[in-house]
């Protein structure tokens, strides 16, 4: 089934999801150039379509003027179709094993992870979908990103932003496999037992406040102190050369004037003979 999106002509190459009530495919642009891929959101359920319309339109997430969470909305036949940009996937259950090699890998990826949550356009109902494992994906520097494949019998409107920082700490616990104790972990533990977690900022500033200092590399070290101090060790070589030129001036005088050089006698064998004796 070719779709129809304002220019472009959309031909599926993979189906990634088909269910009871929606299904996502993978598809390419015949009209762009450089095959432009798309992830396509197709709902067949009215009702559902009229949950998923009202959840956009309501949204609690403040957008810049002119953006939108999806790249278009459009029907064909009878269903509502949303199209989403499309990213090579990487999902983080299969590459964080090999990549969050120690605690601070662990705790930049989280910090990453609660980032994209808090810049993502997509409203909370549909962000807690994009928080399950399947979704999340982890680039080769750490960054994190998602992919839209939902189920949407799973669908909740009462997933607020206090249901995604749950995730959130779920999906970090989950991947975190260093030995000792962390205090970021053990502080997610804590008020996820309790059902603490409120917001996405909270969860951030949790991280933040409790991560481990960064260790600086001796190289990054060595950088740091010679910004530091370039200026003064370019003051006293400047010095030095200054009294070394000096000197040598004064050496070329005392041997143009005197036909040698005074300052050198100080190294030479002065008191060899002293009076009628000889120290030899």
């Amino acid at each position: 089934m070719i779709f129809y999106a304002g220019d472009m002509v959309l031909e599926p190459v993979r189906d990634v999801f088909n269910g009871p009530k929606n299904s996502v495919l993978i598809c390419r642009d015949l009209r762009s150039p450089v095959g432009a891929h798309y992830t396509l959101l197709a709902v067949r359920d009215r009702i559902l379509a009229k949950r998923l319309i009202s959840i956009f339109e309501n949204s609690e997430r403040v957008l810049p003027e002119g953006a939108s969470p999806y790249v278009a909305c459009f029907t064909q036949n009878e269903l509502l179709c949303y199209l989403f940009e499309y990213r090579e996937e990487r999902k983080i259950g299969l590459f964080a094993p090999g990549q969050i090699n120690s605690a601070k890998a662990w705790e930049s990826v989280c910090v990453n992870l609660v980032l994209e949550c808090l810049s993502s356009s997509i409203p909370f109902p549909l962000l807690a979908l994009s928080l399950e494992p399947d979704n999340v994906h982890l680039e080769k520097d750490g960054a994190i990103f998602f992919t839209h494949y939902y189920d949407l019998t799973r669908l909740s409107e009462e997933a607020d932003e206090s249901v995604c920082a749950r995730r959130c700490v779920e999906l970090m616990l989950s991947l975190l496999e260093t030995r000792g104790r962390l205090k970021s972990a053990e502080l997610m533990r804590k008020k996820l037992a309790k059902n603490a977690f409120r917001s996405l900022p909270e969860l951030y500033r949790d991280i933040k406040v409790t991560e481990l200092p960064e260790k600086k590399k001796l190289t990054a070290h060595v950088k740091g102190m010679w910004r530091r101090n370039r200026d003064r060790l370019f003051t006293a070589l400047l010095v030095a050369c200054v009294i070394v030129a000096i000197f040598a001036v004064i050496v070329l005088l005392s041997q143009l004037i005197f036909g040698n050089i005074p300052i050198l006698r100080i190294f030479e064998r002065c008191f060899d003979v002293i009076g009628l004796r000889s120290l030899r």
